[in-house]
């Protein structure tokens, strides 16, 4: 027969092992729960800005879909509204793979392109990169790096840039879904450095049709047109 002490100790054992098991489940169930509670059509606004220096508003159609019981698949695409008539014109897609793995960690592959601004002038750019999102109790955080080219760029600076660093954050409350990053990107060549600092805001609801975003025509700017992908997520989106 087991003693109290060692009941106690094995009582114990017990309902630590349980615990770390709900945790486990918790975590897998929240991130579950997340991407199946945002699974449809979205449209909504990107607001960004690289080094400091605010680009024009971009709009985006969303689709998630669910592939299998651990895998979601996202697509987006972004639109600028044309200066004349205030109609989105296509500017730049990506796509975010998640897969959800049995310890309840989610993984994000983002691949896309589009257009970002350098030195004010717009460049074509292509993003590969990936994160790891956390549950926490405002939604999920994600962390990563990857890879960024950005063409047309003197002596060859774009052709291998590193995203260094790139963190999101997903919510969505009261029907309104937010993605918020930022990214950190490095290029290098010869004697030369450039780095960019990109924030972006993504603000979506449930719809079909981005040009019910845009009301009337956009005031002329007097920045180049920013356009594309570059959160999760950026230089036009890197979303």
């Amino acid at each position: 027969m087991l003693n109290n002490r060692s009941s106690t100790f094995y009582l114990t054992i017990a309902l630590a092992a349980l615990c770390i098991a709900q945790a486990a489940c918790a975590a897998t169930d929240d991130a579950r729960s997340f991407f199946s509670s945002i699974v449809g059509e979205w449209i909504g606004t990107c607001h960004q800005s690289t080094n400091g220096i605010q680009a024009d508003d971009k709009y985006f159609h969303a689709v998630v879909r669910r592939a299998d019981a651990n895998t979601f698949v996202s697509s987006f695409d972004y639109y600028r509204a044309d200066n004349n008539t205030g109609r989105p014109i296509a500017i730049g897609t990506s796509s975010v793979s998640t897969s959800i793995g049995p310890n309840g960690i989610a993984q994000n592959r983002i691949q896309g392109k589009g257009t970002m601004l350098v030195d004010q002038k717009p460049k074509q750019q292509e993003h590969d990169f990936k994160e790891v999102l956390s549950v926490a109790p405002d939604g999920l955080h994600g962390q990563g790096s990857g890879t960024l080219s950005v063409f047309g760029m003197p002596f060859g600076l774009g052709r291998n840039g590193k995203i260094q660093n790139a963190t999101s954050r997903w919510a969505l409350h009261d029907g309104v879904l937010t993605i918020n990053q930022a990214i950190l990107a490095g290029f290098r060549a010869l004697f030369f450095t450039k780095n960019f600092n990109v924030v972006a805001t993504y603000t979506a609801r449930r719809g079909t049709n981005v040009a019910n975003l845009i009301t009337r025509p956009s005031r002329v700017s007097s920045r180049p047109p920013a356009a594309g992908p570059g959160p999760r997520f950026i230089s036009n989106s890197m979303r």
